[in-house]
């Protein structure tokens, strides 16, 4: 089913047609003059709300724009080497459609695939990309009245997926420009297939079924990579004892066919490649100081080489702190990563396996090993709240795999950010 995004546009806007005789118009997003912020934090993006109209009560557009520069300089098998390129790193459009009091159509297009780390050649041009997420969401506790449980939904559709607490945060509001690479490891980033999620108290929860077909687009749901399953659940501590907010949350991914994996099966590439992950994390807020906790185990199923097979485990400490509130903020990152086979764990893609692809250094380029310690350190400046935000950021990264060294070196970002 690769159905073309434009298909669903035209679909959401046929549907938000039919607006009821004398309910509230389509109106123009709220201006503020020359107040850039006001205008970037009010929503801009809302053309239409009204909770009375009984056929369409809101229409949102929404978008995120990432650019980032990396530089990297380190050494791999005893051969120095360094990197820099610049690029955009997410480039999204999305549209958001509530109607008929009941169901919620979201949907995200990706309009860059910037080349430009992989050392193509890269004019920055916008065009469509892939579709990263698109959903149509049921709320089955409103339309039936469960009263056994505060919330309740059903999705299908292609959803984002997080296999840790890291990766569950969005890009929009993640306090370092990479995410770690133990949490990339252990995420199918997003897929097609249906989940239920729901709430009740202190508790929230979801469970889906998704296929392992690797798609710009729609899965086409054939038997190559089968699926796999998730679970999370979430508890909110209603009274921590020494922070103001403190939640924890379990994250378990289970591959229904651990011979679909990417390296077994090179010509047809699933989207999640381990047999089982799962992630206990926690996070914590007290005044300016924010804390991030995960703890990460897996298994790596079958593999075409018994090198990359075998269990893996990982701990991951994120604590960042406002130097000045809401304005200047300090993060450090602490990611330790141990597999039982030499190349059980992988490296981050972007940036040091891509500046082995460029210059030729193959044990870079896959960046396989069994130990992995990495350190960042980094500043992000709030111009506009959350909604745009400038980044700093520096990494040193040690994988081992067995007795080789396969990299050491730094690796340094400058980033902005901006969202609506």
């Amino acid at each position: 089913m690769n159905l073309h995004p434009f298909k669903y546009i035209t679909a959401t806007v046929l549907l938000a047609s039919p607006l009821q005789a004398g309910t509230a118009p389509i109106s123009a997003p709220e201006t503020h003059s020359g107040d850039w912020c006001s205008w970037l934090q009010n929503k801009p993006g809302t053309f239409y709300k009204n909770a009375d109209n009984p056929y369409i009560q809101e229409i949102q557009l929404g978008g995120r724009l990432h650019w980032q520069y990396g530089y990297v300089d380190g050494e791999t098998l005893g051969q120095k080497f360094n990197y820099d390129t610049e690029e955009i790193r997410r480039l999204r459009l999305g549209l958001k459609v509530k109607f008929l009091n009941y169901f919620t159509l979201s949907s995200s297009f990706d309009l860059e695939d910037d080349q430009a780390p992989t050392g193509r050649e890269s004019d920055h041009d916008v065009q469509y990309a892939d579709i990263y997420s698109a959903t149509l969401a049921f709320d089955a506790h409103k339309a039936f009245d469960v009263s056994s449980l505060d919330a309740l939904k059903i999705s299908i559709g292609k959803h984002k997926i997080s296999g840790s607490g890291e990766y569950a945060i969005t890009s929009r509001h993640i306090k370092t420009i990479e995410r770690s690479a133990i949490s990339n490891y252990v995420t199918p980033g997003s897929s097609t297939g249906l989940q239920i999620s729901g709430k009740k108290g202190q508790w929230d929860f979801s469970t889906g079924i998704f296929s392992a077909d690797k798609e710009p687009e729609f899965s086409e749901f054939d038997s190559s990579n089968d699926f796999f399953y998730t679970l999370h659940l979430g508890y909110a501590l209603a009274n921590p004892s020494y922070f103001e907010k403190s939640r924890v949350d379990l994250r378990v991914i289970v591959n229904g066919d651990e011979t679909a994996n990417a390296s077994s099966n090179a010509n047809s590439p699933g989207v999640y490649n381990r047999k089982w992950s799962a992630s206990l994390s926690s996070t914590h807020q007290k005044g300016r100081f924010n804390l991030l906790t995960d703890v990460i185990y897996g298994d790596n199923g079958a593999e075409s080489t018994a090198a990359r097979e075998g269990d893996f485990y990982a701990l991951v400490f994120l604590p960042s702190y406002y130097l000045i509130e809401n304005k200047l903020e300090a993060v450090f990152r602490y990611q330790y990563a141990h597999a039982s086979s030499d190349q059980g764990i992988q490296l981050n893609s972007r940036y040091a396996r891509r500046a082995g692809g460029v210059r030729g250094l193959a044990a870079l380029s896959r960046g396989y090993g069994d130990e992995h310690h990495s350190v960042y350190l980094g500043l992000n400046y709030y111009l506009c709240g959350q909604n745009a935000k400038v980044m700093v950021g520096a990494e040193y990264d040690d994988l081992d795999q067995g007795s080789q060294d396969i990299y050491e070196g730094i690796s340094a970002w400058a980033g902005f950010r901006m969202y609506f």
